[in-house]
């Protein structure tokens, strides 16, 4: 045959190799195919079996040509082989390294012999070189013929004449042996390529020695070289061959002492045929099974450990253990000879194990263990788990379960095993029903066997306290665990007395029972005598379940079955033994019912027992051991696992999802049985390893929601958050459950949260069960959570009970404290207080600075499902009354306690609340308003840009809010600045910055504002002031948004830019108005302070005049792209008449660029000066402070402080320090603010200056201008807010100023009354307000026009603003001169008059119409220009005469009489004043002398009537008498002393004095409904207060000796008799009124104010 090539092999070889670790038959064959071939080219084995034996001429002939063929078939071959082995090496090496195998090198080399003992490629080698040697002949082969190593053969050394030599192709069969054998430096990386450094450790034969010894024959191994050398020969040995071969002669014998190897190894064979074939072993011949089963059971009990008859471990050619194998084969070898019965062999082997088994245990439980409860008894898992995991001599136990397997047939169900156990247990019961018996049967007959079963003096008769040994069990569950048996098969022979689920269900009922009875006050002693009966026969019953539960043989295989490591497969064995649906389930293959009865056992059983729940914790403990401990205890142990390497605990780098999926159920099982509570470590474990394990994102501080999958979630729902519950209330617990909750989103935290409510706290949930839930045990919530919250609401309520503002801080500690383990209940209950009782609001807030971070997370929670109003489920409630007019008491509530909750605490979850205000935005709904506008103002400290109604707000306000935002602040309340948590308004900045969030809220209030006037909400019929206060609301809380969100004034403290992130989120101008549909006027206010912040970058930053626009601003600055979006915001026929330039300027500037209160930052800055000069006096002291101290303790002291609170009040303390820093800072900042603002002023009117010819068009005097900005400038924008109508007056003011041409004011004042007048009919009342301020700016301009006529010429005549349109010129008839040269003050006075008519007539117009908010808004604008208007006396008298109607009692609207009789007062006080300059002289005079002799003739009526009272009270007192019958009068004894030496009155305890006489000129007010005895008494009820008059409390009885009793004494006892049962002064009837007034009524009896 050929000699194949290198690559042949090498292909071969590989699909040995890609066939993995048991090449295919086709690739072996092929493979002999080339081995055989190369043979064939080196020995010509082939050719001699056809040919003769050649002559020794021909073999001399050819022994050079076989030896160089020899010497290339051995080369291919051999680096064929090489090849494959480095292949091979390679892939064996990269599995050892990542395996972590042993590195040392003897013991590498030793197995890579051996697994290339069995190799396939390497045996089909060895077989065909035995194959070819034993085709050769070799019975020439010369024994004494040596070939050197290396060298060929030669024709001189073939045919030498002396010696026998061997043929040719005999001799290159050992030439290639020996190249296979040679050592080749195979064992390296065939990445280290020819560079790899050649060591004695890597070089090893291409073909392993051991593999040819065991199948070469001697001969070619001799002649190979390949026979193992003999041991050296002793002196003994070597002396017994002399004297033997002496005989034979002498030295011959002497040299041939030492035994060749092929003599040793002939020696050695004979040996061992003779000891397999002819040697007797030492047994019984009659075969007597005593012996048999005596050998046997001392071989399960010692020679198994001991080794006796077993021999060496290890392993054998198999890779099988052969000690094992030899125990096997000792024990049939026994079965057949002494004939022994396999299945009593059987059942001694699992005694057997048995024995073992309780001896691993018994050894361990004597050790400490780290457990406590039932997993730490003797069936505790614990006790057994850890005895098996560590076992010193795991070789007896596997020996015995080989055995076992084997006896059984290797059958998977372990059928025989089955009955074998299933006789012991019923063996077990029969034993302990008949003891049972028998002591039932000597208890009839009167004996006490009490005693002697307690003692155990009679164990025979009394009934054992243990039924099955503890090893049945652990046997039982072990031989389970390696499948040997299926404990299903069990069930028919375990006899159980204990029905699980009916137990499990009476002790639901009863459970329920009980809880609802806490908290029941009993106040019958027998209910209290039967409840401890109760309680006895409850502790007896759950003694009797714990006996029973330890006697029961279903419960004990569970326990032992989960002590093996497994879950699934214990509790499937349990709800198989116990639950009637499971089998149907499985029958049906119905997943869920099957899980569902495997819960509902695992349940009962765990409820039922707390061990069988301290086993649970066991198990979860000791699976995350590893993942706890992180590989702490890597060290190598001596001892070993016998327990299923399926069972182990997870390793370290273990998923959460997949430990998850595998905790979920037992984890679910002890938060539903309560049992969690025994094993509070485990819980903390759990914490931690679930904290570790849900690793963040870099730069983020919350998990993706993508990494909680369904197995993670179920195991925080199930059991991390509600087994909280169960946990004594403490703050360690409730710190490791949030360093897990912080981690999550909050809406995952919130739905975890929602599942803990559900389906309601503490009762709820019992109200909330159906009877037939509770009889089949389904319950939605753990009752032992049930029982938790009931505890803790009963808690909670008795210290809310007793909480006030003196015991805050202790009470405060306790009732967060009950909140620790229970936060939905304390805080639900706080809520529901707080929504009745708001003055609990400030209390409640600053109790919570005790509470955790997870009761403070859950209180958002809780506020939040609160402001819903239901929790999914239930119908919402409604947040207004009186058809929507006011909002309901509970949301007023919650919107105050929102704003205070969140600036005290504003590291609480906002995104929640705010999301949730967005969505009801989004849906129209506006009720929630009011609690957004708490959080910026309280917790944002926006309170300053706030106002109740623009109606409200006073020039001081006014003033304010056109300066800097300091001075907002000082002057929004009068100079009382609150306090500013200043971390939580960024907090809340920075929440409403997060993903658009707080643009998204403005969008969605600008379209709710118009929404809500088109938009029909419900089926009836709103009333237009419920819509006018939705649109208001929506109106004063976008400002207040935009303004919050636009502060850039903390840019500095947190390092970020607002106005940055406020461009990134808002839209452009053009989309505002087409893509969110928002008007003109609104969509310019959204963008306005971007707009600012474009033109004045510059000024704001301080920067030179080359720098750069940020680029956030470019998309809002001055540009032909913001002109070309200006373009769509009107309709095109507008610009015609109004300039890009002016309607630009006019919706770009704000009122702080063209006005600078000047005044008022004057004042402002005078009088913090004056506070920060009163300070500094203070902290002097001295005679200076001496008059401040005194104030300020009169001040305590009337606010009832103590004497050491006012000592503080008067001492200059931190407080006073930080309000006087406070003070200097605010008039160093209002002095800049004031430079700055002034700056900004004169560089706009320059920048308007500039810019004066494109303001106006030319040829803009013919009327259109004026109509066109009133009509898109003016009127839109003066609505929106307080300080955009003074901008829009102020704006025309600057305008008329700058003389601008074609700028007519007149036309622009008669447009802007006209559309006052026509408005009033349809606004609201904060336009109403914003219209007010508006016209009073103007008005006051006009006013001083018509009566001043040296303003008039200096501010209009001759002025453009004066100059009229032809077309207005001629509709008011005034001549062509004023087109030209512009009115006169007479044609002023014209026109003034005219609109003077048409707002009086519009203003009684809307006091005489039916509809409210037109009165409502004719008030509101007149009140505030009441100093203004009117001015002339017709229209006045004409309001005055309306007004009449409005002010009376017939009137059904309360606010609108209030408000007109109010605005009557202002009217006729400015009237007195002389505000209304065209009235005549007289008539005034005429006027002012009545009502002169109207306080008159008030002034003589209240003298005489205090005259007649005086009179009849000195009747009264001659009638009555000097008081002798009510006991002394000591206002008599004034002066004289009483029995301690004092005279009366001077107690030292009675230190006030009585308060002054009534002043007799002070008007007096007469009920209408008599309470006018108590203002006739009212300086006695006062006397009676501050200490006098308190023997008058106790009424005497009339004495004889005083006289008999006056019928007007009876009448007036009958009267008082008759007013103190009725407290209502409005009962007295109206002949009780009248008599009054005459004087005939009885004075009620002299006592205290009760």
């Amino acid at each position: 045959m050929p000699l194949p090539t290198l690559q042949e092999c090498q292909s071969a070889l590989s699909n040995c190799l890609a066939d993995g670790s048991s090449p295919s038959d086709e690739s072996i064959q092929t493979w002999r195919q080339l081995i055989q071939r190369c043979l064939s080219h080196g020995t010509s084995y082939d050719d001699n079996l056809l040919s003769s034996s050649s002559s020794p001429d021909d073999a001399g002939n050819n022994a050079e040509v076989f030896t160089s063929r020899s010497k290339e078939a051995g080369g291919v071959l051999s680096d064929s082989i090489e090849w494959y082995l480095r292949q091979w090496w390679s892939h064996q090496h990269q599995n050892n390294t990542s395996d972590g195998g042993d590195n040392n090198d003897n013991h590498v080399s030793a197995k890579v012999q051996k697994q290339l003992k069995d190799d396939a490629v390497i045996c089909a080698v060895v077989e065909s070189l035995w194959l070819v040697g034993c085709l050769l002949d070799t019975e020439e082969v010369s024994t004494t013929a040596q070939v050197k190593k290396g060298e060929g053969l030669s024709a001189d050394a073939t045919n030498s004449d002396g010696d026998k030599t061997s043929k040719v192709p005999y001799q290159c069969l050992v030439n290639i042996i020996k190249d296979l054998t040679s050592s080749r430096n195979w064992m390296t990386d065939i990445k280290d390529g020819d560079d790899a450094m050649e060591t004695d450790e890597n070089s090893q034969p291409l073909i392993p020695i051991a593999s040819l010894q065991t199948t070469l024959e001697l001969s070619l191994l001799q002649a190979a070289n390949l026979l193992p050398n003999p041991p050296p020969t002793t002196a003994k040995a070597k002396a017994m061959k002399a004297r033997a071969g002496g005989k034979a002669g002498g030295a011959a014998a002497a040299a041939a002492a030492d035994d060749t190897p092929v003599d040793f190894v002939h020696k050695k064979l004979k040996k061992m045929n003779t000891d397999m074939y002819y040697r007797q072993h030492k047994f019984n011949l009659l075969a007597e099974e005593s012996e048999g089963y005596a050998k046997l059971l001392s071989f399960f009990v010692v020679g198994i450990s001991e080794g006796g008859t077993v021999g060496k471990d290890g392993e054998d050619d198999d890779g099988e253990d052969s000690s094992s194998k030899e125990a096997r084969k000792y024990v049939r070898e026994l079965i057949g000879a002494f004939d022994l019965d396999p299945n009593r062999v059987l059942d001694l082997a699992l005694d057997a194990l048995e024995w073992e088994l309780n001896e691993i245990i018994t050894s361990q439980q004597t050790k400490k263990s780290s457990s406590k409860g039932g997993a730490n008894e003797e069936l505790g898992f614990d006790t057994i788990n850890k005895a098996m995991s560590n076992v010193q001599n795991p070789k007896v136990v596997n020996t015995l379960l080989e055995i076992i397997r084997e006896l059984d047939g290797n059958s998977s169900s372990g059928r025989a095993i089955a009955h074998l156990l299933g006789f012991k247990y019923r063996s077990y019961h029969n034993r302990a029903a008949k003891m049972a018996a028998v002591a039932a049967e000597k208890g009839k007959d009167g004996k006490d066997t009490t005693d002697k079963a307690g003692s155990g003096n009679d164990k025979s008769t009394s009934a054992p306290a243990r039924i099955y040994p503890r090893s049945l069990f652990i046997s039982t569950a072990f031989l389970s665990a390696h499948g040997l048996v299926d404990p299903h098969n069990l069930l028919p022979h375990l006899n159980s007395t204990l029905n699980l689920i009916d137990t499990y269900k009476t002790h639901t009922t009863t459970t329920i029972n009980r809880l609802k009875k806490l908290g029941v006050v009993s106040l019958n002693s027998s209910k209290a005598d039967k409840k401890e009966a109760k309680d006895d026969a409850a502790d007896n019953e759950s003694a009797d379940r714990d006996a029973a539960f330890r006697n029961d043989p279903i419960i004990g295989v569970f326990r032992a079955y989960l002590a093996m490591g497994d879950w699934d497969k214990p509790v499937a064995f349990l709800a198989h033994a116990t639950v009637p649906e499971f089998d149907s389930a499985v029958k049906d293959s119905d997943g869920d019912k099957m899980f569902s009865a495997m819960e509902l056992a695992v349940l009962a059983a765990c409820s039922l027992s707390e061990s069988v729940g301290a086993d649970v914790c066991a198990w979860v403990s000791t699976m995350i051991k590893n993942v706890y401990n992180e590989g702490g205890n890597n060290g190598k142990s001596s001892r070993a696992s016998i327990l299923p390497l399926l069972n182990s605990p997870f390793p370290t780098e273990t998923p959460l999802s997949e430990m998850s999926s595998v905790l979920r159920g037992p984890l679910s099982t002890l938060a539903a049985s309560g049992v969690i509570r025994l094993a509070q470590p485990l819980y903390i474990k759990l914490c931690q390893i679930y904290n570790k394990k849900l690793t963040l994102a870099e730069n983020k501080v919350e998990v993706d929601i993508e990494c909680i999958d369904d197995n993670i979630m179920s195991v925080l729902s199930t059991f991390m958050v509600p087994s909280l519950s169960l946990f004594p209330s403490d703050t360690l617990l409730p710190k490791e459950l949030w360093s897990l909750l912080k981690k999550l989103p909050y809406t995952l935290r919130y739905n975890l949260y929602s599942a803990w409510r559900k389906p309601g706290l503490e009762k709820g949930t019992l109200r909330s069960m159906l009877p037939k839930d509770i009889k089949s045990g389904k319950i939605p919530k753990p009752l032992g959570i049930i029982e938790s919250e009931i505890e803790t609401g009963i808690a909670a309520r008795y210290v809310l009970k007793r909480i006030s503002k003196e015991n805050i801080k202790d009470m405060g500690r306790q009732l967060s404290k009950t909140s620790h383990n229970n936060p939905l209940v304390v805080f639900t209950d706080i809520l529901a207080k707080i929504e009745s009782y708001d003055n609990l609001i400030l209390m409640m807030v600053d109790t919570f600075q005790f509470a955790t971070e997870l009761s403070l997370d859950v209180m958002g929670y809780c506020l939040l499902l609160s402001l819903g109003g239901s929790d999914g489920g239930g119908q919402r409630r409604s947040g207004t009354k009186m058809g929507g007019l006011n909002t309901e008491q509970w949301l007023a509530s919650l919107e105050t306690f929102t704003g205070a909750f969140y600036k005290k605490f504003p590291d609480v979850e906002l995104r929640g609340i705010l999301i949730y205000l967005t969505a009801r935005f989004r849906d129209g709904e506006s009720s929630e308003l009011g609690v957004l506008r708490s959080l910026i103002k309280t917790a944002g400290g926006y309170g300053f840009v706030d106002y109740d109604s623009t109606a409200s707000l006073s020039e001081l306000q006014l003033d304010g809010r056109c300066g800097s935002r300091l001075l907002k602040r000082e002057t929004s309340s009068f100079g009382v600045v609150d306090n500013i948590n200043r971390k939580a308004s960024q907090h809340l900045r920075a929440v409403l910055q997060g993903g658009d969030l707080g643009v998204m809220m403005i969008l969605l209030l600008s379209q709710m504002r118009l929404k809500s006037l088109y938009t029909k909400v419900g089926s009836g019929t709103e009333h237009v002031k419920v819509i006018g206060n939705t649109y208001d609301d929506c109106e004063a809380v976008l400002c207040l948004m935009l303004e919050f969100l636009s502060d850039s004034s903390d840019d500095q403290v947190t390092g970020s830019s607002t106005k940055e992130k406020f461009a990134a989120s808002m839209p452009s101008l053009e989309d505002l108005h087409t893509k969110y549909g928002l008007d003109t006027a609104v969509a310019w206010m959204l963008c306005r302070p971007l707009i600012r912040k474009s033109m004045f970058f510059k000024d704001d930053n301080k920067l030179a005049g080359n720098a750069v626009m940020p680029a956030f601003l470019e998309r809002f600055a001055a540009s032909p792209d913001m002109t070309k979006s200006c373009e769509k915001l009107l309709p095109q026929g507008a610009w015609k008449n109004i300039t890009q330039a002016m309607f630009q300027a006019f919706y770009s500037l704000s009122i702080y660029d063209i006005l600078c209160p000047e005044e008022r930052y004057n004042i402002e800055i005078g009088r913090l000066k004056k506070e920060v000069e009163r300070l500094i006096i203070l902290q002097k002291g001295g005679d200076a402070a001496r008059g401040q101290m005194s104030a300020l303790a009169a001040a305590a002291a009337a606010a009832g402080a103590s004497a050491n609170e006012v000592r503080l009040a008067t001492t200059f303390t931190l407080v006073h320090r930080e309000e006087l820093d406070r003070l200097k800072r605010n008039v160093d900042q209002l002095n800049k603010d004031f430079q700055r603002q002034q700056k900004r002023c004169k560089f706009v009117t320059s920048m308007l200056e500039s810019q004066k010819e494109d303001l106006i068009r030319s040829g803009g005097s013919d009327g259109t201008f004026a109509s066109a900005f009133m009509t898109f400038c003016v009127y839109p924008r003066c609505f929106l807010s307080p300080e955009d109508s003074l901008f829009c007056a102020q704006f025309i003011k600057v305008l008329h100023r700058m003389r601008l041409r074609g700028f007519s004011t007149i036309e622009i004042i008669d447009n802007i009354v006209n559309a006052a007048t026509g408005s009033l009919y349809s606004m609201t009342e904060d336009e109403a307000g914003n219209l007010a301020i508006f016209f009073h700016e103007i008005w006051k301009s006009v006013n001083s026009w018509r009566y001043d006529n040296d303003a008039f010429s200096a501010e209009l005549k001759g002025s453009p603003g004066s100059k009229l349109s032809k077309a207005y010129a001629e509709a008011n008839s005034i001549g062509d001169h004023s087109t030209t040269d512009g009115i006169t003050h007479d044609d002023f006075k014209s026109i003034y008059t005219q609109w003077h008519n048409k707002i009086g007539v519009s203003a009684i117009g809307c006091f005489a119409s039916s509809e409210y908010m037109h009165t409502r808004a004719a008030l509101i604008v007149l009140s505030r220009i009441v100093l203004v208007y009117p001015t002339q006396p017709k229209v006045g008298d004409k309001i005055l005469k309306s007004l009449s109607s409005l002010q009376s009692d017939d009137n059904p609207r309360p606010d609108i009489r209030a408000t007109a009789q109010g605005y009557y007062s202002q009217l006729t006080k400015a009237r007195d004043e002389g505000m209304w300059k065209e009235e005549n002289i007289a008539v005034t005079r005429a006027r002012q002398e009545k009502e002169k002799a109207k306080a008159e003739e008030r002034k003589k009526n209240l003298a005489l009537q205090h005259e007649n009272m005086k009179k009849e009270s000195e009747a009264i007192t001659r009638e009555i008498g000097d008081g002798g019958r009510y006991g002394r009068d000591r206002r008599d004894d004034r002066g004289r002393p009483d029995d301690r030496g004092r005279a009366w009155g001077a107690e030292p305890r009675a230190h006030q004095q009585r308060a002054p006489p009534m002043n007799v000129s002070a008007p007096v007010f007469t009920p209408k409904v008599g309470a006018q005895r108590e203002l006739g008494f009212a300086d006695r009820r006062e006397h009676d207060r501050r200490g006098g008059g308190q023997e008058r409390d106790v009424y005497v009885p009339p004495n004889r000796r005083d006289g008999p009793v006056t019928r007007r004494q009876e009448e007036g006892r009958g009267e008082r008799r008759k007013r103190s049962r009725s407290p209502d002064h409005g009962d007295d009837s109206e002949h009780q009124q009248s008599k009054r007034t005459r004087g005939e009524w009885a004075p009620p009896r002299r006592s205290a104010r009760r």
